[in-house]
């Protein structure tokens, strides 16, 4: 006789199914009123050393246009690291003498860029760095699996040096240009481009001329949406493949709703309303498609998780026959 049976086998948890399996252990059991303590006591420690660094770059957000998104990121790193709590708790907590190398070699770059290089953002840089190693240093390497993203998510807040900012912001502001320019083409608009400038004739016969200028290259939205699409392959647990996917479309989102942008504006001088142009349509489709960015990656993350469900439907967890012998 055989016995024909089969036994299923349970798939594969990954880590946070892990963690949601396990009860939930209060906070304070988890983190102590002493072990919170000395975390505020280093935290102001830290912001109070790292004054020297970190003002400049508050001060740039508050000025430049395109790094106003620089006050939000920190929050949104709070967020991520809230998201990861349940794993924090049950993360075992121990000194790692790895982490010390990387503060000294932070701190060393923190001086050597403003004294010995004259640069803000190298200096910047390794706040990052120090902090990355003190974590690493205070709790150990299973507290840096859990939070080394939101640490390294700061980076985004970091301004770009002017120099750098320009050269990449050039190639964008030619891709604006081009892509508007075949757009309006499509649409029956006489239009030439050369390099970043578009010349047109209005509806009315007039020739028209504008630059895709250095505030409409896209940079804001090319920042703010590498760093949205990170957030959202972070906060979900999906496989990698997923989440790089995500992270890269935020590159090709960010340029067609640039593109989008300049030419609604182009459009204006075509209707022969220059003013709307050059003011209220400019600064109203800055704000605007942000919309269509947002929807076009949420709805490249919901087709991904179909997908993903889909394939797991198609692929069973696997039988196995063990109860029978002939």
């Amino acid at each position: 006789m055989t016995d024909s049976s089969y036994s299923p086998m349970p798939p594969a948890k990954n880590l946070a199914e892990l963690v949601q399996d396990e009860p939930a252990v209060p906070f304070l059991q988890a983190f102590p009123l002493g072990t919170l303590l000395k975390a505020g006591v280093l935290a102001v420690l830290f912001a109070v050393l790292q004054y020297r660094f970190v003002a400049p770059m508050a001060n740039v957000w508050g000025t430049d246009p395109n790094w106003s998104h620089g006050f939000i990121i920190p929050l949104f790193s709070l967020y991520l690291l809230f998201s990861r709590r349940e794993e924090l708790k049950q993360a075992k907590r121990q000194i790692c003498w790895a982490g010390l190398p990387l503060v000294l070699l932070g701190l060393v770059g923190e001086f050597m860029g403003i004294y010995t290089l004259k640069n803000y953002w190298i200096s910047q840089l390794c706040v990052l760095l120090v902090l990355f190693g003190l974590v690493l240093y205070l709790a150990g390497p299973s507290i840096i699996r859990i939070t080394w993203l939101p640490i390294l998510f700061l980076i985004f807040a970091v301004p770009l040096p002017e120099l750098m900012y320009n050269r990449m912001a050039m190639p964008l502001q030619n891709v604006a240009a081009r892509g508007s320019m075949l757009m309006l083409r499509a649409a029956g608009v006489n239009i030439t481009n050369d390099a970043s400038a578009l010349h047109l004739i209005s509806k009315s016969g007039i020739a028209q001329e504008l630059t895709v200028a250095e505030a409409c290259s896209g940079m804001h939205l090319l920042m703010a949406f590498l760093a949205l699409g990170v957030a959202m392959a972070y906060l979900d647990d999906k496989p990698m493949w997923q989440r790089l996917i995500l992270v890269g479309a935020g590159i090709p989102i960010a340029i067609f709703c640039n593109v989008l942008r300049v030419a609604i504006t182009a459009w204006m001088y075509y209707i022969d309303k220059v003013e709307m142009g050059q003011g209220f349509m400019h600064a109203v489709t800055g704000v605007v498609m942000l919309i269509p960015a947002l929807l076009m990656l949420w709805l490249l993350a919901r087709v991904l998780k179909l997908t993903l469900v889909e394939v797991e439907e198609e692929n069973p967890p696997t039988s196995t026959q063990v109860k029978g012998q002939p």
